[in-house]
């Protein structure tokens, strides 16, 4: 579906948070790139890196939306069946949309059932719910019992043939789960996208949804909200870590501390983006973010398909593999070349998605 701007809801708009969104999705693309490595990459197993932060961000982004979105809606509004219908579609179309996405990967009948867009579609629905229905003290309540259920049942609950609490890669009572998904897994026996860790997952949601909440209260009084969202940054980021001390933070399991960190370093990210641009009013190095937010699901999709595109081979080779073997003759450094590529690679994919920004194309869900 496409939509034109409208001039009266930009002047409600955060440009912080859609520079943020703009943001998460450029990482994404360079996260996302091949010859990425290093702390740009994701961790092996435990531990934060670069590219763990992108997905909980992302989802971090639509737990505020759904807040700043719901605001006036609520269990007894006349215009609710129209309002859940419509989160039902987005849910539908984008966990459609992920399945079309996981087909660049795999043939028809080993598609992956789960994955980055399922995710955020499941995680969508369930918040848009918690909007409507609950009060914020009960979504509070929802967020802090899934993330400890989640830690205790990973503590006592033993997959076959290994004891309970064993968090090693793959051998682990989340991942064995997903042994019982049908089609294709990213990691051949087990999931990062799977079943289970969906749960702690829309806590990230949730948090995302007291951002919200708090930047609601805060009354256009935006000085305040930069206060109370650092707060509530550091003080769940500082949570996470003693957690960690306990159960790591793993991001393939997404794992309880996990959440709680990177939604704290998520809102403290935030409030230094709200007090820059919505405050200070500070526009230098936004325009770009902004573009790519602007479409960022479209980005998304844009992205693995020109990546695919790039290692499709013809002849014998491909772009890509042209680009590295062209480049390591010419005396680049492994870490030139990839980071070359990585550049042009963002480049590529900025190319289409400014194209829609300058005709004022929307392609919203």
């Amino acid at each position: 579906m496409t939509n034109t701007a409208d001039n009266t809801e930009k002047k409600n708009r955060l440009l912080s948070l859609d520079v943020f969104r703009g943001l998460t999705i450029m990482a994404m693309i360079v996260a996302n790139s091949p010859n990425t490595y290093g702390e740009l990459s994701h961790a092996y197993w435990d531990g934060i890196h670069f590219a763990d932060l992108i997905f909980p961000f992302f989802i971090l982004i639509v737990g505020v939306a759904i807040s700043l979105g719901f605001k006036n809606i609520h269990a007894d509004s006349p215009n609710l069946k129209p309002v859940l219908q419509k989160v039902w579609k987005r849910t539908c179309i984008m966990f459609a949309l992920g399945l079309v996405v996981n087909l660049f990967y795999t043939h028809f009948e080993q598609v992956r059932i789960l994955g980055v867009l399922q995710r955020i579609a499941l995680v969508y629905l369930v918040c848009c719910y918690l909007a409507v229905y609950c009060s914020v003290r009960t979504i509070i309540k929802t967020g802090i019992a899934l993330l400890v259920l989640y830690w205790l049942f990973v503590l006592f609950v033993p997959a076959p043939g290994l004891p309970a609490g064993h968090l090693e890669r793959g051998e682990n009572i989340i991942n064995w789960f997903d042994r019982f998904m049908p089609g294709m897994l990213w990691r051949g026996e087990w999931d990062p996208e799977g079943l289970l860790s969906t749960f702690p997952s829309v806590v990230t949601g949730i948090m995302g949804m007291l951002i919200g909440r708090i930047i609601i209260a805060a009354k256009g009084e935006l000085s305040d909200a930069v206060m109370h969202l650092f707060l509530f940054g550091f003080l769940t980021f500082c949570a996470g870590c003693v957690w960690s001390l306990g159960f790591p933070f793993i991001k393939q399991i997404w794992s309880s501390s996990f959440v709680l960190a990177t939604g704290g370093i998520g809102a403290m990210i935030l409030a230094v983006m709200v007090w820059y641009t919505d405050i200070k009013g500070h526009r230098a190095g936004t325009a770009i973010p902004v573009i790519f937010g602007a479409n960022a699901i479209t980005a998304y999709v844009l992205h693995v398909i020109i990546e695919k595109c790039l290692d499709w081979e013809i002849a014998g080779t491909s772009v890509h593999a042209a680009w590295v073997e062209w480049s390591l003759q010419a005396g680049f450094s492994e870490f030139a070349s990839a980071t070359t590529w990585v550049v042009m690679f963002v480049g590529i994919c900025f190319i289409p998605v400014y194209w829609l920004y300058r005709k004022q194309i929307f392609i919203k869900i």
